[in-house]
C-alpha cells in the first residue's frame, strides 16, 4: 500500500463533502495525519469516520477536525494551531473550501459578491499567511483547488470565476515569493465534478440541474462525463508529494479536455 505521506501533517479545508472529503480520505489512506475543516459538524464527523477507516488501525490519533467558518480569523488560526499542537508540524495545506454563485451580473447583490470573494479568495490568502511560518520549517507545500473557469468565461458566474482567476494568479505570485524558502505552491483546476456544490445552486430545481450537468458533461472530450472527486484528489495528492518536488506555480487543469474546446 502507498504510504508516501507517513509522518506528514496535512490540512484540508472544505473536507466535509465532495472533492475535499475525497482529498482528506486519500491523504489518510496514504499515511498522513489530517486536519479536516468545514462548517457542517454532522457532515464533518461523517468524513472523519471515513478517514479513520481509510487510515487503518493506527489512525485514531492521526485525524482531527476543526468546525467553523474560514471567513472568521479565529477559525483560521484554530485550524493551523490545532494541527501543529496535535501533530507537531505542518507539511501540506490544501485550500479547497469555496462558495459559488449562479446569479446573473445584474441581479447579484454586493453582499453576495462579498461572500464569494471573501470565501474563495480572501480567506485563502489569510489562511496561507497563518500556515507559512510552519511550512517554512517543514519545506512544505500548498495546493489550492481552483477551477477551469478561471481562464474560461461563462455568463451567470462572474464573481465565482473572478475569485478563481485571482486564486490562480495568487498561486503564481506566491510560488515565486516562497521558492527561495523551499515552499511549493500549486493549484488544481477541476472542470465539472459530480459534487454537492453544484447541486446546492440548483436546489429545488432537479430538472434544471440534470439539464445543466448533461449539457456540460457532453462537452468533455475524454469519456463524455463529469470528473469524480476521487480523480481530482489523485492530482492534488501528486502535487503535494515528493513526486512533484520540482513543480511550483502551476495551475493544472483536470477537466477531461473540456478547456481545449
Amino acid at each position: 500500500m502507498n504510504r508516501e505521506f507517513e509522518g506528514k501533517a496535512v490540512i484540508v479545508t472544505g473536507s466535509s463533502a465532495g472533492i475535499g472529503e475525497a482529498i482528506a480520505f486519500l491523504f489518510a489512506q496514504r499515511g498522513a495525519s489530517v486536519t479536516l475543516c468545514g462548517r457542517d459538524e454532522e457532515r464533518l464527523n461523517a468524513s472523519l469516520e471515513k478517514c479513520l477507516k481509510a487510515g487503518g488501525e493506527t489512525t485514531s490519533d492521526k485525524i482531527i477536525m476543526v468546525c467553523g467558518d474560514v471567513n472568521e480569523r479565529q477559525v483560521r488560526t484554530s485550524i493551523v494551531e490545532s494541527t501543529v499542537k496535535k501533530f507537531g508540524r505542518l507539511d501540506v495545506l490544501v485550500a479547497n473550501h469555496a462558495d459559488g454563485s449562479s446569479s446573473n451580473f445584474a441581479e447579484e447583490t454586493e453582499d453576495e459578491y462579498d461572500k464569494i470573494m471573501n470565501t474563495n479568495l480572501k480567506s485563502v490568502v489569510f489562511l496561507i499567511k497563518e500556515a507559512i511560518p510552519h511550512l517554512e520549517k517543514s519545506q512544505g507545500n500548498i495546493v489550492c483547488v481552483s477551477s477551469v473557469g478561471s481562464t474560461k468565461a461563462s455568463p451567470g458566474h462572474v464573481s465565482y470565476l473572478l475569485s478563481k482567476a485571482g486564486m490562480d494568479h495568487m498561486v503564481r505570485c506566491l510560488a515565486l515569493e516562497y521558492a527561495p524558502k523551499g515552499i511549493r505552491v500549486n493549484a488544481v483546476n477541476p472542470g465539472l465534478v459530480s459534487n454537492t456544490l453544484i447541486a446546492r445552486h440548483y436546489k429545488g430545481n432537479p430538472q434544471q440541474l440534470k439539464a445543466y450537468l448533461d449539457s456540460i458533461a457532453a462537452k468533455h472530450p475524454l469519456r463524455g462525463r463529469a470528473s469524480t472527486a476521487e480523480e481530482q484528489a489523485e492530482v492534488v495528492s501528486f502535487l503535494a508529494s515528493e513526486r512533484a518536488s520540482f513543480v511550483t506555480g502551476q495551475c493544472v487543469k483536470v477537466d477531461g479536455g473540456a478547456s481545449l474546446l
